[in-house]
């Protein structure tokens, strides 16, 4: 049987955008729950999305500097957590979290005792001077990322799109792929079109 490969569409701020990644295929769907991302979606809205959802859609929330309180509210109603931070991963279970790294190069990277406490690792783009952590439109460091398949269950992100993800997939070989702005039509809003096209692309790359 064919391996198709998975994908994660990050940054869903509406039902309707949901709905298009579930009914289209999508492994996972990601809400970004840090105030100052163009993608924010308030917690209670991302509760109302996922309760009209297929329950076989992964359902990922996105986390950067957040209390305690907001990290148990959110591990009620959804499968997977996405943090960047190592130390606040005692709020969850290991298995549920996905580790995402900004790293360019195997120096930067926690030690392998670490990243195998983790149900996934995300690698991402290296992070910039605008502090910004995730839907940036840069690429990650695919040598890297290729490292890290061998021994992890990686999620590749950064920059990719209908233009990229077959060659992504080909030469890294991830356990999934992770996109949001390669399918938008501006910050939050997805574009049917290229969320249809990125889904299919995965289904059918050799």
């Amino acid at each position: 049987m064919k391996y198709v490969m998975k994908a994660k569409i990050c940054g869903i701020t509406n039902l309707e955008d949901a709905l298009l990644a579930a009914n289209n295929g999508a492994w996972a769907i990601g809400f970004n729950f840090y105030k100052h991302s163009p993608r924010y979606v308030p917690l209670k809205k991302a509760r109302e999305i996922s309760s009209q959802l297929p329950r076989d859609i992964i359902k990922v929330g996105v986390l950067i500097d957040y209390s305690k309180e907001e990290a148990l509210d959110v591990s009620e109603f959804l499968d997977l957590v996405q943090i960047y931070q190592q130390d606040s991963s005692s709020f969850f279970e290991k298995k549920r979290i996905i580790l995402a790294l900004q790293a360019s190069s195997k120096d930067e990277l926690p030690t392998s005792s670490i990243l195998q406490q983790y149900g996934f690792i995300l690698l991402d783009a290296p992070k910039q001077e605008d502090g910004l952590r995730g839907g940036t439109g840069r690429l990650a460091n695919w040598d890297l990322a290729k490292e890290l398949t061998r021994d992890y269950k990686l999620i590749l992100a950064g920059g990719l799109n209908n233009l990229n993800v077959e060659t992504a997939i080909k030469c890294v070989q991830p356990f999934a792929v992770d996109v949001a702005s390669g399918v938008e039509e501006r910050p939050g809003s997805k574009s049917p079109v290229e969320v249809k096209n990125f889904l299919i692309r995965c289904k059918n790359v050799k």
